[in-house]
């Protein structure tokens, strides 16, 4: 809860960033779909898997990035897209995703 509380804090301050929601989760390969939107995402980023219901928050990290079945290295959206990705945690759908952005690392 003090992670999520933290992020939300820097959200606030223009260091943290919402990119957008997991919408459909797969057990089997733990891959999900997501929309994102106004975003740059790249393999091997570090993210936040937030459920903000719960107040519930969870770090991340990119293993791989799906566009229209075709994996790349990274995606540019400006406009909502779908997306698939693959973490090196097990996630859920419904979870925002959430990024620090660099001047406060």
């Amino acid at each position: 809860m003090f992670t999520y509380k933290v992020i939300k804090q820097k959200e606030i301050i223009g260091k943290a960033k919402k990119l957008g929601k997991i919408t459909e989760w797969f057990q089997n390969p733990q891959a999900g779909v997501a929309k994102v939107a106004d975003t740059l995402l790249t393999v091997n980023s570090n993210i936040f898997l937030i459920n903000e219901n719960i107040a519930c928050c969870q770090p991340a990290f990119i293993k791989s990035i799906q566009i229209q079945g075709k994996s790349v290295n990274e995606i540019k959206a400006t406009d909502e897209i779908e997306i698939g990705l693959k973490f090196d945690v097990n996630a859920k759908s419904g979870l925002s995703l959430y990024l620090l952005l660099e001047d406060c690392l």
